[in-house]
């Protein structure tokens, strides 16, 4: 059997990264996450977690997010990648792919495509290093961290009893 560093299967993967992205965009926390999930891709290989899986977060504004999880690349891919937000709006739109080369969306007055190229890894540790640094903290902080680890621990829930998690 299969069984990954990581913790878990995609929803480890994937949530944490685009929950942080929605809490930071919507400038406020999700209030209930419904999820399902299989175990389908990868089965050859013994895998023993989710491997695609749909989440629906429920935010106090209104706004119903989804977060579209899978390991669907095969194997011999040069990366797990596939991380990706995409945000529709009614004054625009915008996709983010983080391990791509650009950002790029419509917004009111056309197409945007905006180069990038940093190590997001790196970005990461140098923001921490800064923080403890200077004294401040970090961002995210250790409270994004534990709230977007308990709207992925919500996610497996749901996903296993088949229904909602209050937040």
């Amino acid at each position: 059997m299969l069984t990954w560093l990581s913790g878990g299967g995609c929803f480890v993967d994937h949530i944490v990264h685009c929950a942080d992205l929605l809490d930071s965009l919507l400038e406020q926390s999700a209030t209930s996450v419904r999820a399902v999930s299989n175990r389908i891709l990868h089965a050859e290989s013994g895998v023993e977690v989710e491997t695609g899986g749909l989440v629906t977060i429920t935010y106090p504004s209104g706004v119903i997010a989804t977060i579209d999880c899978s390991w669907s690349h095969p194997m011999s891919a040069p990366n797990w990648g596939g991380v990706t937000l995409e945000v529709v709006g009614t004054k625009g739109s915008i996709k983010i792919s983080p391990f791509a080369s650009h950002v790029d969306g419509y917004g009111a007055d056309g197409a945007i495509w905006l180069p990038y190229g940093p190590d997001l890894d790196a970005a990461m540790i140098d923001e921490f290093l800064d923080g403890v640094r200077e004294g401040r903290n970090p961002q995210p902080d250790g409270y994004v961290g534990l709230r977007t680890a308990a709207l992925m621990n919500a996610a497996q829930r749901s996903a296993l009893t088949g229904q909602p998690v209050a937040l």
